[in-house]
């Protein structure tokens, strides 16, 4: 048995596994490589008021500005306030960044932000450089189970007590800890367009709320601005950076679409900048990011200009394809300012989780900030609690007929799924589409999930994952950031403060109510 299981492999896991006491027993399952995640892609950065003209305070105000007023001002000023003093702990101690002739940090510049914040490790590289660094901390403190599938959380009275998980060879076993932690990333995958590797599936949410957790803000998907697109394919991020550093979104012509959009252009938040886009290629055509202009091009951005030379894209003479596509969700796992969900030792930390920092549109580069904020939170809870015995009666080992899996009715393929998540639940929402999806992927009450094969159980997973956020979505009858109705296209003072929580014991509209900042 371990002291505490980490369901996925990120920032956010890996940040846990690293503050956590180094005499304690940790696991960590990744359902692919351990290098097979989203923070590995991660090219703009990380957000924190590091340079002395900066503060808190500032990137606080930026990030409530971008979050159209649906974010927690106190979860947001523990982001922005704890944020700081923990990035600059993690360059002294050699997190990778990018520095200047004089040894200081080179900060970014990207959409939303009022100034520049933005730290990088190799240019674009920065998920890659803070993976590095992780990883290399937790070499030889966590025992590592690449390659297993999370089935089903294990819960008892007494709260959740592990996982059920399946390795690459179908087998199928009990991981038992007396905490346990959802850190499985995003829900990219679900659509057709993305900048998400393919684990990004959204594994999370459904373990999550079979497991009876309360599931909140799933209606806000960030579709990034700029997706690298060649023949209606999503083939890389090209990072908001590269905005930051001048480039334009232009149509076929070079006329530039942000015009009238928007004063601050290509620099506008992303739900603004991402819908613009998309209505271009919907109504005129296809749009292009023009880089032509950006000199040292290859040297702040390495990783893009190869992906782009791969694709036979040259950015210093090419304009190049992009369109949005999902990015970050914005929703997950209700917890609060320590990772706690309503389940007692289940916790969630990074993208699955909702802690209320990014509301309705995340601002850029803060969701690897948050993912390092609220993983050593959460350590520092796990540290002072009691660590308990559990009752032995709980362990027991379970076996299963794998020649005797029951069957729940011909589910639709992958692709299929994808395809009309991208369609109703994508950038532009209405009623109509909303309800069709919600009707056409309308689960089968499934009580024993363990009788299923594997593979019924993940799709299961994604089905469970997709309707969910479709629900949200068709529920909240307004336009809010990342959320946009067609058929009500405007902010509603009624939907004001109104957060959509989901759970099996129904849904609920509430109030957003946050408590004051509480010691560990």
């Amino acid at each position: 048995m371990f002291d505490v299981l980490i369901i996925g492999g990120g920032a956010a896991g890996l940040m846990l596994a690293h503050s956590l006491p180094r005499d304690w027993k940790i696991a960590v399952l990744t359902k692919d490589t351990p290098v097979n995640t989203n923070t590995m892609l991660a090219q703009g950065g990380i957000a924190a008021s590091l340079h002395s003209t900066d503060s808190p305070e500032a990137h606080a105000e930026d990030t409530l500005q971008a979050t159209a007023g649906h974010s927690a001002p106190e979860r947001v000023a523990i982001l922005t306030d704890e944020g700081e003093s923990i990035i600059r702990q993690l360059m002294a101690d050699g997190l990778p960044y990018d520095k200047d002739v004089s040894g200081s940090p080179i900060l970014g510049m990207e959409g939303a932000h009022n100034t520049r914040r933005i730290l990088h490790a190799g240019g674009d590289q920065t998920g890659r450089g803070l993976m590095s660094y992780l990883m290399k901390k937790t070499e030889n403190r966590i025992q590592r189970f690449p390659h297993h599938q999370a089935l089903e959380l294990v819960v008892a009275d007494t709260g959740c007590l592990g996982v059920i998980a399946s390795d690459k060879d179908g087998f199928r076993k009990s991981i038992y800890a007396r905490h346990t932690v959802l850190a499985t990333g995003g829900i990219g995958a679900l659509y057709s367009h993305t900048s998400n590797p393919n684990v990004a599936e959204g594994d999370g949410l459904s373990l999550a709320y079979r497991a009876g957790a309360i599931l909140e803000d799933l209606e806000f998907v960030q579709f990034h601005p700029t997706i690298l697109t060649i023949d209606g394919k999503s083939e890389g991020l090209i990072s908001e950076a590269v905005r930051g550093e001048g480039a334009l979104l232009v149509n076929q012509h070079g006329h530039n679409i942000m015009e009238g959009i928007h004063p601050l252009k290509e620099l506008a938040s992303r739900d603004i900048v991402a819908r613009a886009i998309e209505c271009h290629w919907q109504e005129q055509g296809p749009v292009f990011l023009d880089a032509r202009h950006i000199t040292d091009f290859g040297d702040k951005f390495p990783s893009i200009l190869k992906n782009c030379q791969y694709h036979g894209i040259d950015p210093l003479t090419d304009l190049l394809p992009v369109r949005p596509g999902a990015h970050f969700h914005m929703g997950g796992v209700k917890t609060d300012d320590r990772g706690r969900t309503n389940i007692a030792r289940l916790y969630a930390i990074g993208e699955i989780a909702c802690t209320g920092v990014h509301g309705a549109n995340r601002l850029a580069s803060n969701s690897l900030l948050e993912a390092i904020v609220f993983a050593k939170r959460l350590a520092e809870t796990l540290s002072k609690s009691v660590q308990d015995e559990f009752e032995n009666s709980h362990f027991l080992e379970q076996s299963w007929n794998f020649t005797a899996f029951k069957q729940i009715g011909a589910y639709p393929l992958h692709e299929s799924l994808r395809t009309d998540m991208t369609h109703s639940v994508g950038i532009l929402r209405e009623n109509q589409r909303l309800k069709d999806f919600i009707d056409e992927y309308k689960l089968p009450p499934v009580e024993d999930l363990l009788n299923l094969s594997n593979e019924d159980i993940s799709l299961f997973h994604r089905l469970t994952s997709s309707t969910l956020i479709a629900t949200a979505a068709y529920l909240r009858e307004e336009s809010r950031g990342a959320h946009f109705r067609i058929d009500f296209p405007a902010l509603s003072v009624d939907w004001q403060g109104k957060v959509i929580e989901l759970s099996k014991s129904g849904i609920s509209i509430n109030e957003r109510k946050i408590q004051s900042k509480e010691t560990v």
